[in-house]
């Protein structure tokens, strides 16, 4: 039986550690352990079985050039990133803030196309784009500020579904931030409460994985928040992270 698999990926380290009210929202990756991190964490999903078809990821320069290093290891190179804005980090005010204090502009896909991201699609379109008139928000939209947890996990959950719809049964890879990927594995996982699911902690570099069989809505999860591939100290799960309401 054909199975759908999808990989939600976290990034490796940054530059800058994302700080409560002091940011930077919009760190990139370290330059030595972060791409060789990336690296590492491109050559897993290459190695799997059933490696992704497709890659969304998240706006900011830690997810892109995470992605940027996974389209490189599938053998994809232009037109194959798909930047989508539902995957965006949280979008609280205690995170969405620069080290000057000004808040976050988050660069468009033009902008991060000029910054040699040319792997990235021009064409492709969000699914759930930000909402950037607070008077005009439609349910589920990302928009500033999503000041509850709950809020987040309803962008989440919409994403997902539109992600899935868009994706029309191929395996995809989802790179973006601990917040988002939890949201999103906890609709996958469909626990019938947050007490009896599985997903918890996750660390730099972590992959998670389900699967379902063609035709069924019924998720498994076979992989959670792996670092086995992670060089040095961080194969051993570092630098974890989990919503509020996972904190077990």
């Amino acid at each position: 039986m054909v199975k759908q698999h999808v990989y939600f990926v976290r990034y490796g380290l940054t530059k800058y550690p994302l700080i409560e009210d002091k940011g930077p929202y919009d760190s990139p990756l370290h330059p030595i352990h972060g791409y060789e991190q990336g690296i590492a964490i491109s050559r897993k999903l290459a190695s799997m079985p059933c490696p992704p078809e497709v890659v969304y990821s998240s706006s900011l320069h830690r997810s892109v050039s995470t992605s940027q290093m996974i389209v490189h290891a599938l053998g994809k190179t232009k037109n194959s990133i798909l930047v989508e804005d539902g995957l965006v980090e949280w979008l609280t005010p205690s995170l969405t803030v620069e080290p000057d204090g000004t808040r976050l502009q988050i660069r468009s896909v033009q902008d991060r196309i000029d910054m040699t991201f040319d792997e990235i699609d021009p064409d492709y379109k969000s699914v759930n784009p930000i909402a950037w008139d607070p008077n005009n928000v439609p349910d589920g939209a990302p928009y500033f500020f999503e000041s509850e947890e709950y809020l987040i996990e309803k962008r989440c959950k919409l994403t997902m579904k539109k992600i899935l719809e868009h994706a029309d049964g191929k395996n995809i890879c989802i790179v973006s931030h601990v917040p988002c990927a939890q949201a999103m594995a906890l609709y996958l996982e469909g626990a019938p409460s947050i007490g009896e699911s599985k997903i918890g902690p996750w660390p730099l570099g972590g992959i998670t994985m389900f699967t379902r069989e063609s035709g069924s809505e019924k998720w498994t999860l076979e992989m959670y928040a792996d670092t086995s591939h992670m060089p040095g100290e961080y194969k051993n799960g570092l630098k974890e992270w989990c919503l509020p309401s996972l904190s077990k």
